[in-house]
Parts: C-alpha cells; sequence; structure tokens
C-alpha cells in the first residue's frame, strides 16, 4: 500500500503549501476536515497539536468548501455530505469503533458501516516490484511454487478505503528548502484519511489527488524510440 502512495509523490514535494482549509469540527483533540464530498480527515491529537504540514503521503492541505451539513449537540459531531454520514461521540478518547462511525449515503450505491478497526474484504490489491520468475502470477523457482504477494492497493470492492498516516514522515515547511522532518506527534496520534466512493472508482482516483497531488506525465517524446522483446533475440 505505502509502495503506492510513495509512488510519484515526492515530485511535488516543492510545492508551495498554501494555508490549511476550513476545518469543520475542532476541539482539544480531534479535527475533521473535509476534502470533498467523500473524502474527509480525521485527527487526534492527545497533546492538542495538530499536523498541518506536508507529509509524504498528503502534500496539499487546502481543499476549498465542501457542501455538507454539521451538527454539534447532544455530545456528538454529525458531519453528512452526498456520499457518507460521519458521527462521532465526544469523549476526548482515541477514534475508535466506540466514538467513531462512518454510513454510506443512499446515493453512493453501495452499503456499508465503518468503524475504526474495520477490515476490507475486497481490496483490488497494488502493483508488484518485478514480475522476474512469474508465470503469470506464479513464482516458478520455488517449490511448491507460490501466488504474488501483491500488497494492498488504493481502491477496493468494500466502497471505502482508509489511509493512515499518522507516522510517515513530514517535510518541515522551510522556506528556502521544503525537507523531510520526523514526525513528533504524542503518543498515539492519529491522522487519517476516509474516503468513500462506492463502485465509482474514478472518482476515487480524483479524490486521492486532491490531497497527494496529481502524477504528471512526462511527453512522451522526451522517452525517445524504444524497442523491446521479452525474450532474447540477436541484432538479426
Amino acid at each position: 500500500m505505502m509502495r503506492l502512495l510513495a509512488t510519484g509523490l515526492l515530485t511535488f514535494a516543492l510545492m508551495p503549501s498554501p494555508a490549511l482549509a476550513e476545518e469543520i469540527y475542532r476541539d482539544n483533540t480531534v479535527r475533521f476536515t473535509l476534502i470533498d464530498e467523500g473524502t474527509i480527515r480525521l485527527e487526534y491529537a492527545p497533546d492538542g497539536k495538530f499536523i498541518d504540514n506536508k507529509s509524504f503521503v498528503a502534500v496539499i492541505r487546502e481543499y476549498g468548501n465542501v457542501p455538507h451539513k454539521a451538527s454539534t449537540g447532544g455530545g456528538k459531531v454529525v458531519i453528512t455530505t452526498n456520499k457518507f454520514k460521519l458521527t462521532y461521540k465526544k469523549d476526548g478518547a482515541p477514534l475508535s469503533a466506540k466514538n467513531l462511525t462512518i454510513t454510506s449515503a443512499k446515493t453512493l450505491g453501495t452499503t456499508f458501516s465503518w468503524t475504526p478497526g474495520t477490515v476490507q474484504k475486497g481490496n483490488l490489491k497494488g502493483t508488484y516490484r518485478t514480475l522476474d520468475g512469474y508465470d503469470g502470477n506464479m513464482y516458478q523457482y520455488s517449490n511448491p511454487k507460490h501466488e504474488m504477494p501483491l500488497e494492498d492497493g488504493l481502491l477496493a470492492t468494500d466502497g471505502w478505503t482508509l489511509i493512515d498516516d499518522s507516522k510517515n514522515y513530514l517535510f518541515d515547511g522551510s522556506q528556502d528548502w521544503d525537507w523531510v522532518t520526523e514526525r513528533k506527534s504524542a503518543e498515539g496520534a492519529q491522522d487519517w484519511y476516509f474516503m468513500a466512493y462506492g463502485h465509482d472508482y474514478k472518482s476515487a482516483l480524483m479524490s486521492f489527488t486532491k490531497f497527494a497531488g496529481k502524477v504528471p506525465l512526462p511527453p512522451r517524446y522526451s522517452f525517445g524510440y524504444w524497442w523491446s522483446r521479452y525474450w532474447s533475440y540477436s541484432d538479426k
């Protein structure tokens, strides 16, 4: 999963970092920020010190105004968009199944009820470093042969994805040269991105770029002329 998330993102390490977007909810230990109608950043900071710096996963911190409804009465926070409904019990504790639930909206086209700790059942998997030694998805040089161990990817048939950015490196925000720095969050801090997309995987990819940054493709002519066959061949 992390290899997928890291691919191409360092290209954007030196992008300007706008001011943090308007927060939908914030108290002494919790902050919720809407990125778009299907994506929300969920933070828990025991010491009340939230992270505004860019991270290796999230290089964009300004998201604009997102249509939503929010209420904070009765000891609860309820945030509703056209893709999900978030309910948080204001107890000051770490985000868990005891205080946080996100359910799919009827318009999403799929049904789920997510709480922290829920495991995806239909992850569509990511990439693998090399195909050397593989015939299809089976490794040929072991006995017995085994399948290619793909990492989890960004998309899942479950209709939702959680990205945990709690321990990833940050950029220090230097005006001269924005450089990597360790995250110095308090023990137990949480920094998550929850994405609700149903089976609209194209919209999920779009939502991902809104906080992870877009990956530019170099022009085809810059690669010159390439010719290759998988099998060995001579210049004749």
